[in-house]
């Protein structure tokens, strides 16, 4: 899984690596459910300059 920012500071887990478009971040596959809208104030250190940040999903 990967969290990315995009342009208009939306922030998203995909479940795969994805490709950086003129203004956001997409699926290669692009089905729906591939990617999970986050809370923007989620990790301010990921900005659209940023590569895609790998991610983990731990339940407890």
């Amino acid at each position: 899984m990967f969290l990315a920012r995009d342009k208009n500071n939306d922030l998203y887990l995909f479940d795969k690596l994805p490709v950086k478009g003129n203004e956001c971040w997409w699926a290669e596959t692009g089905v729906d459910g591939t990617y999970l809208k986050l809370d923007k104030s989620l990790y301010p250190e990921i900005t659209w300059e940023s590569d895609p940040v790998p991610a983990d999903l731990v339940l407890k």
